[in-house]
């Protein structure tokens, strides 16, 4: 008889979020953190449901798992957590997660690669379009103190802020899950990062 499998809950942090979105090329790690994103993170995380979704032997995901924890691209525990923001609409909240990361008073934009306007705090609708086109064109990289790219399915989305965005804010893995379930995981075609 084998003892009871322990519940663990895993959260991907803002430094996962931020290092592994950030890469334009498929990887084991990038692969585990889009597998958790896309989970439920109010349940436990069932390790041999993981091991078959991603196709990998559990001596693989067990590699990659304690990888990331230890570079602290996730946290493993036994308490479920607080809140989770999984359920709804894929982008719903995106300007909540947003306005928490740019704190009172900044301006921070979220832009597709085809110069879409994703959400936009503190800039009107006129100024929030002509920014994302620009940032489509790469051209509006100059005009912002942050400018950082991920990479979803066939789209490059970038955020600019005015000023530096706390790296270890929790809202990062917000924007990214909302991202991820909207846009879907890593595929990109090779030449268009």
């Amino acid at each position: 008889m084998q003892p009871p499998e322990t519940l663990r809950f895993i959260k991907v942090t803002a430094t996962g979020v931020l290092h592994w979105l950030a890469q334009p090329d498929a990887g084991q790690e990038r692969a585990a953190i889009e597998c958790l994103l896309s989970m439920d993170g109010r349940h436990p995380v069932n390790l041999r449901v993981m091991s078959a979704s991603l196709c990998w032997p559990m001596a693989q995901l067990a590699r990659v798992l304690f990888s990331l924890n230890r570079s602290q691209g996730i946290q493993v525990g036994m308490e479920a957590p607080l809140r989770d923001e999984s359920g709804g609409d894929a982008l719903a909240g995106l300007d909540d997660d947003l306005q928490t990361l740019a704190g009172t008073g900044q301006r921070a934009l979220l832009a597709s690669n085809d110069g879409l306007c994703l959400a936009a705090i503190g800039w009107s609708d006129e100024e929030a379009e002509q920014m994302a086109g620009r940032l489509a064109s790469e051209s509006g990289q100059d005009n912002a103190a942050q400018v950082l790219t991920w990479f979803f399915a066939r789209e490059r989305v970038v955020l600019c802020t005015d000023a530096g965005v706390d790296q270890r804010d929790p809202a990062w893995v917000g924007v990214a899950r909302r991202l991820l379930r909207a846009c879907g995981p890593l595929g990109l075609e090779p030449g268009l990062a």
